[in-house]
């Protein structure tokens, strides 16, 4: 008796000294289901592992071809296809694909530093862009209207040397067969500097369409900046 009395005492002690013991325990109960309805669903674990390459490709034997474990599905979106175009696409149709976004990342990085170097760097001043017409590099516009200053010869160079460059130096595993400022990447390397530039590249895919829209709708002035406060008053 006298040991259940002093048990009985010591937990009515336990009680008062930490009160809010069970209410925690009951917040946590509840709050447990919840907080993982927040957590990202675990992958189910294949059967067949593979090995991703540089580019897309697998390094060993595959099953099937899985477009959401490929080089890209990677942060902040992850794997981002809700149309689902890839649904039953073939590596070679993948590898297409992938190819052309990473050309059209690198055309919009040197977009957008078409756009931001002269505005904020400067140009060849009173450099002569032209001396036939007697066109300088200080007669362009920072926009997109520049192309119809620029001389028609000038443009042509242009086109040829995109010619060049598409016909001349095919795009194999990411690069156009020169290596990275003059090195050979090996794996993993190669892949973490090729992550990296497809999401520069996708970010100057936004930033460069949003420079054309503010170009286009301040008429040829993508970096004038003004904010408006306007007032409302209720009816």
């Amino acid at each position: 008796g006298d040991a259940e009395e002093s048990h009985g005492r010591r937990s009515r002690a336990a009680r008062r000294a930490n009160p809010c013991t069970m209410k925690t325990v009951a917040l946590l109960c509840i709050a447990a289901p919840l907080a993982a309805a927040f957590v990202a669903p675990v992958a189910p674990v294949r059967e067949a592992t593979t090995t991703v390459g540089a580019f897309g490709g697998f390094g060993g034997k595959k099953s099937s071809f899985d477009p959401s474990v490929q080089l890209g599905a990677q942060a902040p979106t992850g794997f981002w296809d809700p149309w689902g175009l890839s649904d039953g696409i073939s590596e070679e149709q993948f590898m297409r694909w992938r190819t052309v976004e990473q050309k059209h990342g690198r055309i919009a990085m040197l977009a957008v530093l078409g756009y931001c170097v002269p505005e904020f760097v400067g140009t060849f001043g009173d450099v002569y862009l032209s001396t036939s017409e007697k066109v300088k590099f200080s007669d362009l516009p920072v926009s997109a209207s520049a192309i119809f200053k620029v001389p028609t010869l000038g443009l042509a160079q242009m086109l040829l040397f995109v010619g060049l460059l598409e016909t001349q130096f095919p795009n194999v595993n990411g690069d156009y067969g020169t290596g990275y400022f003059g090195q050979s990447l090996e794996e993993p390397v190669k892949s973490k500097k090729l992550a990296i530039e497809l999401s520069n590249g996708r970010l100057a895919m936004l930033a460069i369409a949003g420079l054309l829209a503010h170009d286009y709708v301040t008429g040829g002035h993508p970096f004038d900046v003004q904010f408006t406060t306007v007032t409302y008053t209720s009816l």
